[in-house]
């Protein structure tokens, strides 16, 4: 079917679904498509719709992290989902690096998941090229209303709904991420800084810059050769951070581009990779590209594969500071059974003796020249939304499907708890203290039981500050300054522009700060980026707020 026909399609089924006339849940139990359910009724004029359904549904999975590979069929998450709303999942896989990629191909040759992660697409895009369904608020209110009551309870920035929204209408889901409430963190050597003479983690601009040249130059491991570095991409933020508000989340130079970052002040929305401030950060960077300082392989990332965060030019000694992980990805085994972080594991298998507080430590935001310390981005509690797309309103009873695994895990906790961290006493136990400890060695393998793969990216706050206390109190110790993304609604101008842009600003954020261009060069950047859309981005936001 034709995305025009999908588009119409699934408005038929929106209509039906808020009228209350498709009761696929209504015979209680789990069973989302019981068969007992009450019989067919009109939608739209004359459309007939049945409720009759012979075998599971088969919903095309593309809202999670996406890895390249898929659950286990025989795990104990993959089977109960599947048992308990009669579907049949099946999971789109690619490398974490290029998923966006792998998907747009495979939606450009004509096939749609059923539901999809929305980070790194543009929903306007979307919404025009008849992919992403709109999703009213009444419908989820309807079908998801302990889900719904939970994103609302927990708004304390506003941030609900804003950004799923496209042309006043909404067409998307978002998370609830406690751990998306605090910054992102800066991660020093310690032992380095101790063999170069500091004895505190910098925290000034001019700290930081005699850190990362000592870094540089002073041999901080020891190893009697010049082969290390001060920093590379994900440490560029905090220094952006330290003049203005961030240009975007992680600078590099390998597409697809990271998004851009918007400024909220006296109800106006600017893009903050076109202010001042940001010349005098790449008239800085520039300089200390010039020196060496700087990680020539910046250009291409810290991450080589693999877990995203994984910083390998930080684990394998290459650099002495690193940015834009969360902090639970580098904590240590917090409590009995603990693996510890993520990145903090990859990073034992080349450092075993290694140490928070003796070989490594949490930084703060650094301050700058006026003052200034932006800090960490904020992920933000509603950092991640999931569409459900045009093919899945073909069939009222898929949507009930996908509303029931999205509740449920709201007002389930045992479910929530298989969801998010497999089977008890396999995956994972539960410590005297109540804490939760993972019996599960690595990424890929919690990927293949399953775990969070069909989460939606939903944290449920009790049951988080109730079974993780030692990591909350970890977080509260290592906070520092952030700042959150705005939360905006797309506009049209975004996916008309917004692509071309990023394309320029990073093309010109880079070669500023190799010496390609001049720190000059700027000035015609701002005046290139308004006449490529820039001015018309702004004020369609701006108008979209007032």
């Amino acid at each position: 079917m034709k995305l025009g026909a999908w588009r119409k399609a699934g408005s038929l089924v929106i209509t039906a679904l808020l009228a209350g006339t498709v009761a696929a849940c209504g015979g209680g139990g789990n069973n989302v498509n019981d068969s007992s359910s009450s019989p067919p009724s009109s939608v739209g004029s004359g459309t007939s719709v049945s409720h009759e359904v012979q075998k599971p549904i088969t919903i095309e999975w593309a809202a999670y992290n996406v890895n390249d590979v898929a659950p286990d069929p025989n795990s104990e998450v993959l089977k109960d989902i599947e048992k308990r709303f009669n579907v049949k999942m099946n999971i789109w896989t690619a490398d974490s690096q290029k998923h966006n990629e792998v998907f747009n191909v495979r939606m450009a040759s004509g096939e749609l998941p059923d539901v999809l992660r929305l980070k790194g697409f543009d929903l306007s895009k979307l919404v025009e090229s008849g992919v992403a369904a709109e999703v009213p608020l009444e419908l989820i209110k309807e079908k998801a209303p302990n889900y719904y009551q939970l994103i609302m309870d927990n708004d304390s920035m506003g941030a609900a709904f804003k950004s799923t929204i496209y042309k006043g209408k909404n067409y998307g889901l978002p998370n609830f991420n406690l751990d998306g409430t605090y910054p992102t963190s800066l991660i020093w050597r310690t032992d380095w800084l101790k063999n170069v003479g500091i004895n505190k983690i910098p925290e000034t601009l001019s700290e930081f810059e005699d850190a990362i040249y000592k870094f540089t130059n002073n041999d901080p491991d020891q190893n009697g050769k010049k082969d290390t570095y001060g920093i590379s991409s994900t440490a560029l933020q905090t220094v952006f951070g330290a003049f203005g508000p961030f240009p975007t989340d992680n600078l590099k130079g390998t597409t697809p581009y990271s998004d851009l970052w918007f400024t909220i002040k006296d109800n106006q929305v600017s893009l903050n990779a076109i202010q001042p401030q940001m010349k005098e950060a790449l008239r800085l960077l520039a300089k200390w590209y010039k020196d060496g300082v700087i990680d020539p392989e910046f250009l291409t990332g810290e991450n080589k594969g693999g877990y995203w965060a994984t910083s390998h030019a930080f684990i394998n000694g290459r650099i002495g500071v690193t940015g834009n992980a969360m902090f639970y990805h580098w904590a240590p085994p917090l409590t009995q059974g603990d693996p510890g972080g993520a990145v903090y594991q990859e990073f034992m298998k080349v450092k075993p003796d290694a140490k928070l507080g003796e070989t490594y430590e949490y930084g703060k935001a650094i301050q700058g020249p006026d003052g200034s310390a932006f800090g960490g981005n904020y992920w933000g509690y509603s950092n991640e939304n999931i569409i459900i797309t045009s093919s899945a309103f073909k069939d009222p009873n898929k949507v009930d499907a996908i509303f029931k695994m999205l509740d449920t895990l709201v007002t389930d906790q045992d479910y929530y708890m298989l969801m998010n961290y497999g089977v008890k006493d396999k995956d994972y136990t539960i410590n005297p203290d109540g804490s939760i400890a993972s019996n599960l060695k690595n990424m890929t393998e919690q990927v293949q039981r399953g775990v969070t793969t069909f989460s939606y990216f939903l944290q449920n706050p009790s049951v988080l500050k109730e079974r993780n206390k030692a990591k909350y109190e970890l977080a509260e110790r290592v906070k520092g300054t952030g700042t959150p993304k705005a939360y905006l609604p797309s506009v049209e101008a975004m996916g008309k522009y917004k692509t071309d842009i990023q394309k320029l600003t990073f093309e010109t954020y880079i070669k500023i700060i190799t010496g390609t261009q001049s720190v000059d060069s700027f000035d015609d950047y701002v005046k290139k980026a308004r006449a490529a859309g820039a001015d018309q981005i702004e004020k369609q936001l701006t108008d979209s707020i007032q």
